[in-house]
């Protein structure tokens, strides 16, 4: 694989991972576990918000996202 195409490949992995997630509870420890849309749960930084969804940027929470209904339709 040439130089260039692995830089082009290495910039589109290495993006910002951001997604909602629900928050569950709020740890004493400055985290808060969390819902993915998938059901799977997780830790991430941050206890500025208690209820309702919030938007994760590499495992961190950067504010509030609006609750807006979630389908999943297969095609």
């Amino acid at each position: 694989m040439s130089n260039n195409t692995l830089n082009r490949l290495g910039s589109v992995l290495n993006g910002t991972q951001r997604s909602i997630v629900l928050v569950l509870t709020v740890n004493n420890d400055g985290t808060t576990t969390v819902e993915h849309s998938d059901g799977t749960t997780s830790r991430v930084l941050g206890d500025n918000f208690e209820t309702g969804s919030v938007y994760i940027e590499n495992d961190r929470i950067t504010g509030q996202a609006p609750d807006l209904p979630y389908s999943e339709v297969e095609v």
